[in-house]
């Protein structure tokens, strides 16, 4: 692989969105183009705010390397065309998941929360923020972090041409690689919007398993430190996939607390690698209640469909309309 020059080339793939995906923001609804620019916004350095200092270590909320046994050997690693959003684990592990650094700031101060507790967490970075700080982005590794890859400048990848989402990805797996020596495994999509043929591309492409979460605590919308504390708390699970952002003061802050309370409680943190090796699969009752039904019997469902009564038109003042449809839902629900 080519070297990469940090001071020119990627520094300057950074800097260009306006030539190499100046498309992207245009394709974003409203909702979608104000969230990419808090995250653009939080990019700059941020004041610390009231991080509260460093406790004495605490007990471990490291998974041993006995525990981290895969199940089967079919758990071994991640499983092609998987979507990750939980694991089905028998014991209190969960993953804790910060998108959108590497932060100067923010990003070290988390770390060393995470350190004192014997924490490994998993970071999703944006291409842009790791060249600007490829430092932080080596103190991540170095720590015994996972990384994983966001995209370059996070556009919503299921909105911009194939070519354009292939150099959002491959831009970043070659700088996070070239920083680290290692190869990214995961990705996680902006807003966590993926189609399955955009899915099998970027596995097969780059070697990428899809990573999205099971806890959203709104950190990037609710810059309270307790509120986010309180959402952890109260959404967590064992197998859980935690989603935080460590570009943020009140995140970070919010972590000084909650991490020690989540210990308390049994919890223990592994990798996106470590709990994709004690994710086991359902079992035969739980996966036929989720298996698809049987095809319905055609002339069984007319007979019904007869017996239904059918909606009727509504008439207002300003004439007579049809009979409304279903309710009408988000195509990409709250995805960021």
């Amino acid at each position: 692989m080519k070297p990469l020059l940090f001071a020119s080339g990627l520094l300057a793939l950074g800097a260009i969105g306006g030539a190499g995906y100046a498309f992207a923001p245009a394709l974003l609804s409203p909702h979608e183009t104000a969230n990419a620019a808090q995250v653009a916004q939080a990019a700059a350095p941020v004041a610390t705010g009231a991080v509260a200092p460093l406790p004495a270590p605490v007990a471990t909320g490291s998974i041993t390397t006995a525990a981290a046994t895969p199940a089967s050997p079919t758990a071994s690693g991640p499983r092609k065309g998987m979507t990750y959003r939980s694991f089905n684990v028998d014991q209190p592990y969960i993953a804790l998941t910060f998108d959108d650094g590497p932060n100067p700031e923010t990003t070290p101060q988390l770390l060393a929360l995470l350190k004192a507790r014997g924490i490994k967490a998993t970071f999703f970075v944006l291409g842009n923020m790791a060249a600007k700080h490829p430092e932080v982005l080596k103190m991540i590794a170095d720590e015994g972090h996972e990384i994983g890859n966001h995209s370059w400048s996070h556009p919503q990848l299921t909105r911009i041409p194939l070519a354009a989402a292939d150099k959002q990805v491959g831009d970043t797996s070659a700088l996070i690689e070239e920083v680290t020596g290692k190869k990214p495994r995961y990705l996680r999509p902006p807003y966590g919007s993926m189609k399955p043929a955009l899915r099998d591309h970027l596995e097969d492409t780059f070697g990428v398993s899809i990573v999205n979460w099971s806890v959203d605590p709104l950190d990037w919308k609710h810059r309270d430190a307790k509120l986010v504390h309180d959402e952890i708390m109260k959404q967590v699970r064992p197998g859980a996939i935690v989603l935080s952002h460590d570009i943020y003061a009140s995140t970070v802050e919010a972590y000084g607390q909650a991490l020690d309370e989540l210990i308390a409680k049994g919890y223990k943190f592994g990798t996106m690698s470590e709990l994709i090796a004690m994710d086991k699969p359902l079992a035969p009752k739980m996966a036929a209640l989720t298996a698809k039904p049987a095809p319905k019997d055609p002339k069984k469902q007319a007979q019904k469909d007869q017996k239904k009564p059918k909606p009727q038109a509504v008439s207002t003042a300003a004439g007579t309309r049809p009979a409304p449809s279903a309710p009408r839902t988000s195509r990409n629900g709250d995805l960021y």
